[in-house]
């Protein structure tokens, strides 16, 4: 009975010593691959993933040339999340934006949005037109914003399966443009990530 106990005694400090230990906080390397990889969770490399893939695939399609010499004007639609999670999806719709800017193939408007304007200021600007407080010659005048062409939008999906202690997530990353003129969609594209991981039989 003795030895039991000493036994149990033993495995239960080896426990206790191993959930008592940690590491300090560091910062990584942002584009890299050091990040925490968690099953049931977009991680910072998952966006840098789906933002990549899609941004290559909607630039290497075409459907941002015009044949008028000027470029293409995007607004950010929505991005539903259809996830088991509180996402912001406005990690994936800043990264195209960018992204698409510094292509130099289009532009993206702030003045019109899904889900409201990003900047209000085209707006409010042009309510100076009625305040005898500003040079009427330097406010901007209605009529001069240059309405958008395409919209992007976009669903994250997320599936998971288990089976005994092995976990695993489906994250699917729907994204498309439409025309703004006909409604059409003139480009669809998807990016699947799959995570899996085995939970450990002591702790989480």
């Amino acid at each position: 009975m003795t030895k039991k106990i000493l036994l149990l005694v033993g495995i239960s400090s080896i426990a206790l010593s191993l959930t008592a230990c940690g590491t300090s906080p560091q910062r990584i390397d942002a584009t890299g691959n050091e990040g925490i990889v968690s099953i049931d969770q977009v991680n910072f490399k998952d966006w840098q993933i789906a933002a990549e893939k899609g941004i290559t695939s909607l630039l290497e399609s075409g459907v941002l040339s015009r044949n008028d010499g000027r470029k293409s004007i995007l607004m950010i639609s929505t991005v539903k999340n259809s996830t088991t999670q509180h996402i912001n999806t406005r990690i994936l719709t800043d990264k195209i934006r960018q992204a698409l800017l510094r292509s130099g193939k289009a532009l993206t408007t702030t003045a019109v949005g899904g889900n409201g304007p990003d900047d209000i200021a085209s707006k409010q600007v042009r309510r100076l037109e009625e305040d005898d407080m500003f040079n009427q010659s330097t406010v901007q005048k209605a009529g001069t914003a240059i309405a958008p062409d395409m919209s992007f939008s976009g669903e994250i999906v997320q599936q998971k399966a288990t089976q005994g202690r092995m976990s695993e997530s489906y994250f699917f990353f729907h994204m498309a443009v439409t025309d703004l003129t006909t409604g059409l969609a003139v480009w669809e594209d998807n990016v699947e990530i799959v995570k899996q991981g085995k939970k450990p039989i002591f702790g989480w």
